[in-house]
């Protein structure tokens, strides 16, 4: 497998609706980096989205929610200028119409994100991010934490496009839900120093003649909890997930206000809030469920009819997510171990029987399998730090490239293949058993890869998640070495041959690995932080707090920072490290990856720094991402 070919395959779907006009989704495509709405209907395609356009929210910086249908009339986010715009969704074969667009918005200082239709009020509602009273030596683009950043809920006439203030003094915002009558509204807020997945709380409100909130209550399903994906269903019943009794479980308001937990299961009814608009439940007229569960970092789709009853609809996919219904048919988006992304029609029978009906479910679009040899996914665990475990899944190389970078591996008289371990974003994220282009890529060059679920991520519960507070750089490091230890003594790596990779969060944790492990042969950084004191002081405001729950208030543990500073503790890393950094990145400014490599290139330490004028935070850009695998495997190649 090429890198060319791996990259080409790294498209994605996101926002799956279903509606009168088919089937519309967000589809990002590698060849050029951009977001289309994509339309399917009686089997046809129809690109929706005309030159010029990308569909792209940067609320939060990371997004998401950033397109609604509105009756014949479909609402979305533009990249470039962060606005809301208009386009008529006619005849599937009226292109022509399809194509015109009309401005909506016209406030250059703010973005938009999490649309909802307001149809009884022929609105737009959103969650807005006004940033102004920048420095004048700032970039127009610029994230310094002295540029104000003001969040609110704002609904938009899409007739008059005149803006009314719904809910603000929060400092954070998601989710708004409308009741089916239209009278009721919901919403999550939050405030620093919490981030959604931390701590999180939900308002309900009843709209007055005019649209605005009135009866403002906030409510609880527990103490200390993190909220996700209110929502109301046909009836008008208000349902919430909580992870108040230690997973995210679904909850259903009943009447005097108590809350009744829909399915009591360990296992999580919702993803980490890292992007707005996503669903993973829905009720149905039939009064049944449909949720997507990740259970033990493995997602399932799941039909629950009464307290207990559960059936798996969609098994052999290990990521769903983008629930929808309509005319009682289910939809979502799905991730199989060994195909890629892929629009799923679901069949949901009215008796659980445990098992699937027919050949259901169907795909609707994308879902290629992939025409050359796959590895799947195995589930790892081992214990580290007493009796905790640390989760991940585990690949083994392809045998004929196997074969290439460790002779005579296929008789079984040489040593085990080497190890690359991959630490994901976030941190708190989540790697899945799914198909993955870029695994396959070093699966295909001859090396085992680790996927590792880190403690702190989510995916696992509460307590699992938890257990970064205050531990980044730290705890994570020590997941890193349990697992090579563990992978080692079982045979399944050469434990003298083993890489580490991350971007974003990820970098930070390979980076530390470098730092307190010895006998990693070598890494890699995508945009990975190396002073977290610095980025304190000038990321955005969604993550400008974050810093104080991974390792604590600056000010008053600076010993901390000092001893969990990749760069501070430069002179500890002795294997090579190759840098990858795009010059636009607002998250992980430049600066850090260009200090960290002149301190270990000053040191004499084998480095290499790749940097790319026209890429931000995460490479969008086909050609970029085919240069960083292509240039990565050559640099591990010398200390194989």
């Amino acid at each position: 497998m090429s890198a060319r070919e791996a990259c080409a395959e790294q498209y994605d779907y996101a926002g799956l609706v279903a509606c009168r006009y088919g089937l519309i989704w967000v589809e990002y495509q590698p060849e050029d980096g951009c977001n289309r709405l994509v339309r399917l209907d009686r089997g046809q395609r129809q690109v929706l989205t005309p030159p010029g356009f990308s569909v792209r929210s940067r609320v939060h910086e990371y997004g998401g929610g950033a397109f609604c249908v509105a009756g014949d009339r479909i609402l979305f986010v533009n990249q470039s200028d962060q606005q809301i715009w208009l386009q008529p969704l006619g005849d599937i074969d009226a292109k022509s119409e399809a194509s015109h667009c009309l401005r909506l918005t016209h406030t250059p200082d703010t973005r938009y994100g999490d649309l909802v239709y307001d149809g009884p009020r022929r609105r737009v509602i959103a969650v807005a991010e006004q940033h102004f009273d920048r420095p004048s030596t700032a970039a127009p683009e610029s994230n310094r934490s002295d540029a104000k950043v003001e969040n609110t809920l704002v609904a938009v006439s899409l007739q008059s496009a005149r803006q009314q203030l719904l809910a603000a003094g929060n400092d954070f915002y998601s989710s708004p839900c409308l009741s089916p009558d239209g009278r009721e509204l919901a919403w999550l807020a939050w405030d620093h120093p919490h981030q959604p997945w931390t701590r999180s709380r939900l308002f309900h409100a009843r709209l007055d003649r005019a649209g605005y909130c009135a009866e403002v209550r906030e409510l609880s399903v527990g103490d200390d909890e993190s909220l996700f994906q209110p929502g109301f269903d046909a009836a008008g019943v208000l349902h919430v997930v909580s992870d108040c009794n230690g997973w995210w479980n679904l909850y259903r308001q009943e009447r005097g206000g108590h809350w009744h937990n829909v399915c009591e299961l360990a296992a999580e009814f919702a993803l980490a809030q890292w992007q707005l608009g996503l669903k993973t439940w829905l009720r149905r007229d039939k009064g049944d469920y449909v949720c997507a569960l990740v259970d033990q970092g493995r997602g399932r789709l799941v039909q629950i009819v009464g307290d207990k009853q559960i059936k798996d609809l969609a098994p052999g996919y290990g990521l769903v997510r983008a629930l929808c219904t309509y005319n009682d048919q289910l939809y979502c988006i799905a991730q199989a171990a060994d195909a890629a992304v892929a629009v799923l029609q679901v069949e949901a029978a009215g008796t659980v029987d445990g098992t699937s009906q027919g050949a259901w479910p169907q795909v609707r679009a994308g879902g290629e399998r992939a025409g050359h040899p796959v590895a799947l996914p195995q589930v790892f665990s081992c214990s580290v730090a007493g009796n905790e475990q640390v989760h991940g899944f585990f690949y083994q190389p392809i045998a004929a490239a196997a074969e290439a970078v460790t002779p005579g591996r296929a008789r079984g008289d040489e040593r085990p293949p080497p190890l690359l371990i991959m630490t994901h974003g976030g941190p708190t994220a989540t790697s899945y058993p799914v198909y993955r282009a870029a695994v396959q890529y070093w699966c295909s060059q001859g090396f085992a890869v680790l996927d590792l679920n880190y403690r702190g991520s989510a995916g696992y519960g509460r307590a699992y998640r938890h257990r970064l507070c205050g531990n980044w750089g730290h705890s994570d490091v020590q997941d890193v070495a349990a697992a090579m230890a563990a992978l080692g003594d079982r045979g399944s790596i050469d434990p003298q041959r083993v890489f580490i990779r991350g971007n974003s969060a990820g970098g930070y944790t390979t980076l530390s690995a470098l730092a307190g492990i010895d006998g990693l042969r070598a890494g890699a950084s995508l945009y990975g932080v190396s002073d977290p004191l610095s980025l304190g002081e000038v990321t955005h405001k969604f993550e400008s707090c974050y810093l104080d729950w991974l390792i604590g208030d600056a000010g008053a543990v600076p010993e901390r920072y000092q001893a969990r500073s990749p760069l501070a503790n430069a002179d500890r890393i002795h294997a090579p490290v190759i840098f990858f950094q795009g010059m636009q990145d607002k998250v992980v400014l430049p600066d850090q990856t260009l200090r960290m490599s002149a301190a270990l290139h000053a040191r004499g330490i084998d480095t290499e720094l790749r940097l790319f004028e026209d890429e931000g935070h995460g490479f969008r850009q086909l050609d970029n991402q085919i240069q960083v695998l292509e240039q990565e495997l050559a640099f591990y190649r010398r200390y194989l």
